[in-house]
């Protein structure tokens, strides 16, 4: 995995503190060759990075720099691994580019590296994906896939990585930190390897 793309909603907040991050955390390990992009599935081209996001970055001692990059066919192209903050980015990113189903994960789905969990986590983005479709069509939800959706809603970990945007900035800190977390296990995983 020499090339990381991690993507998020607007490219200003989660996907390039987790860039930051990672560069850093590469630095400091001493992993060479392995370079780090970010990409937003709704970013616009140039938007800044959010305040606080930088504020969060700074207090890490990592560099802040870039602007925000709207996820293209280039860029999954040029991954080798892509890593979502969130299932529904995840969703968005197979459904624009299919060809890429075998290299994104959520975060989270990735450093946990649960099969069970993440066969319950895969189950669970199919059946929202398909209930999704029906309420667009205006066909019924049956009562047996709202069971269903509730039990897995229950079962597996939480796959997302919460959104701060827009809120305080113990919000970002707390976000960061949890992306760190993640962080920290996917660099022990490659060490492992």
């Amino acid at each position: 995995m020499n090339r990381i793309l991690f993507v998020c909603t607007g490219n200003t907040c989660r996907s390039p503190m987790a860039e930051g991050m990672l560069r850093k955390m590469l630095t400091e390990q001493g992993f060479a060759g392995v370079e780090v992009k970010s990409a937003g599935v709704a970013a616009y081209e140039g938007s800044p990075m959010s305040d606080h996001a930088a504020t969060v970055l700074k207090s890490k001692g990592c560099t802040v720099s870039g602007q925000s990059t709207p996820l293209t066919e280039e860029l999954i192209a040029w991954a080798d691994l892509i890593l979502t903050m969130t299932s529904s980015h995840k969703r968005h990113t197979i459904q624009l580019y299919p060809e890429s189903v075998d290299k994104v994960f959520t975060l989270k789905e990735y450093v946990n590296g649960d099969d069970g969990s993440a066969a319950l986590i895969a189950e669970m983005e199919s059946l929202v994906t398909d209930l999704q479709l029906k309420q667009a069509l205006s066909q019924p939800i049956t009562e047996e896939e709202r069971a269903r959706l509730a039990t897995l809603e229950k079962g597996p970990p939480n796959p997302d990585i919460s959104d701060p945007f827009g809120g305080p900035l113990h919000r970002y800190q707390a976000c960061a930190d949890e992306i760190e977390a993640c962080l920290r296990k996917l660099t022990a995983k490659w060490k492992g390897q």
